[in-house]
């Protein structure tokens, strides 16, 4: 039971025999005072790091913006908006676990933060837990219902699950909340391209690009939709925008080139590992049962007939690994099985498999340029060189990597014309798709130059 508050007059409590007003009221008083005072200089701190973090956290300097959280964590380790705001700080930084937990116990301290709510589904959706996400924006945008970017969150959802009227409905709603965010026009783009409404999507696109003129992602994706209507000239000017707001971005670059008429010598690294993190979760799904890709297969069938005679386990490197499909194929042929790939979420995909002794996240000459002479029997490369123009350096350092009659196994497209020469005699060219095919011609001149290169799939 709680203890009676002493009054006046009663006996003080410090066994005096004197009455509490006469003995230890008045430094009690002086006590609650100070304690008070604590409690509200305290509170004036935390309020001003508060203040001073989020300030920070919106100049985009992340890490000294966690700093100040930190300490306020460390003086008031329940304080709800900086739980929320930390676990904003732990999403940004791909750290969606901890997003998750730090977001979750802010919302025990309020749980009608609908902000909170919002990010929450933000950092579930990446965390790839798309239910609990939809959950998360709904709650949002039952407490406010005119919470556009909740709305527009949700369209994201669906947009992901592949329930593209209920996409569309949720960006038309957010975009009528507020009609000067970008994001749902930008969203509606990318459905009506992907149905081939062509001229719905430019005017979406062109829409979203008006509102946010700033936002490379917008003018991509502007230049891919004005890429699939043909419009050549546009689609360049908008890429040349991307790359103006963002000197690295993959795709626009790559695509300038295309456009352009320019082969390039490889396609973007950042083009590449954007395209199969993207494409990772469909990857098997869509290449095996709507493309009835056979490439990994035909490599396994091959090595295996040419491996007969051969009783050793192979040490095998798999160039552009992806989720691992070649080797679902050529893990019974493997004592040593290494994997390298650009994308890590393809790895993730590898690595779940458990076939696998090694997976690595690199470029594949920086990678193959790190591994030591003749460590292997067997390289293999499937649809991975229709994202390389110029394979001399590849080639050579896979010739390197093998011993005397060691085997590569690769795949190509092979260019219109078979073994013509390309223009400029380069021996590749690089198609609208954006992927490059090689002539034959050149594929066997390399050969020719890399001895331990005895075999081509």
């Amino acid at each position: 039971m709680p203890m009676k508050k002493l009054s006046r007059n009663d006996p003080c409590s410090c066994g005096s025999g004197k009455k509490y007003k006469q003995c230890c009221m008045a430094a009690d008083d002086a006590a609650h005072v100070q304690a008070d005072k604590q409690k509200q200089d305290a509170q004036k701190q935390i309020a001003a790091w508060v203040e001073q973090g989020m300030g920070l956290h919106r100049n985009g300097q992340i890490e000294a913006a966690r700093q100040i959280y930190q300490q306020i964590l460390a003086l008031q380790p329940e304080h709800a908006d900086t739980l929320h705001l930390f676990g904003v700080t732990a999403h940004q930084l791909g750290e969606y676990a901890n997003a998750i937990e730090f977001i979750q116990r802010s919302l025990q301290a309020n749980p009608r933060n609908f902000y909170a709510l919002n990010n929450l589904g933000s950092a579930l959706r990446e965390f790839g837990q798309p239910e609990q996400a939809l959950a998360c924006f709904q709650q949002a945008c039952k407490l406010k219902p005119d919470y556009a970017e909740a709305h527009s969150n949700i369209g994201n959802v669906y947009k992901d699950m592949g329930q593209q009227e209920e996409a569309i409905s949720a960006y038309k709603r957010a975009s009528s909340l507020n009609p000067s965010l970008a994001e749902p026009w930008n969203n509606l783009a990318l459905i009506y391209q992907k149905r081939k409404d062509i001229d719905q999507a430019i005017l979406c696109a062109e829409r979203a690009a008006t509102l946010q003129p700033k936002h490379a992602e917008i003018h991509n994706s502007l230049g891919n939709i004005y890429k699939d209507a043909g419009q050549t000239a546009q689609a360049i000017s908008s890429y040349q925008r991307a790359i103006a707001l963002d000197p690295e971005h993959g795709n626009a670059l790559h695509f300038i080139h295309v456009l352009s008429g320019q082969a390039s010598a490889q396609a973007p690294v950042s083009y590449v590992s954007k395209v199969f993190d993207d494409y990772a979760e469909r990857f098997d799904q869509h290449l095996q049962e709507v493309l009835e890709y056979q490439i990994p297969v035909i490599i396994g069938q091959e090595l295996r007939q040419l491996r007969v005679a051969d009783t050793k386990a192979w040490r095998i490197l798999d160039l552009g690994c992806g989720t691992g499909l070649v080797a679902k194929e050529l893990a019974p042929l493997a004592v040593s099985l290494v994997g390298v790939d650009l994308s890590e979420k393809m790895l993730a995909k590898a690595h779940a498999r458990q076939l696998y002794h090694r997976l690595i996240k690199a470029d594949l000459l920086s990678m193959t340029q790190q591994e030591a002479s003749a460590s292997y029997e067997a390289v293999t490369a499937a649809d991975v060189f229709v994202y390389l123009g110029q394979l001399d350096n590849i080639i050579a350092e896979a010739s390197r990597l093998l011993i005397p009659d060691g085997l590569f196994a690769f795949s190509v497209e092979a260019a219109d014309g078979g073994s013509a020469t390309s223009p400029g005699g380069i021996g590749y060219t690089l198609r609208n798709s954006g992927r490059y095919a090689h002539q034959l011609n050149y594929l066997g001149k390399l050969a020719s130059e890399h001895e331990p290169v005895k075999k081509s799939v």
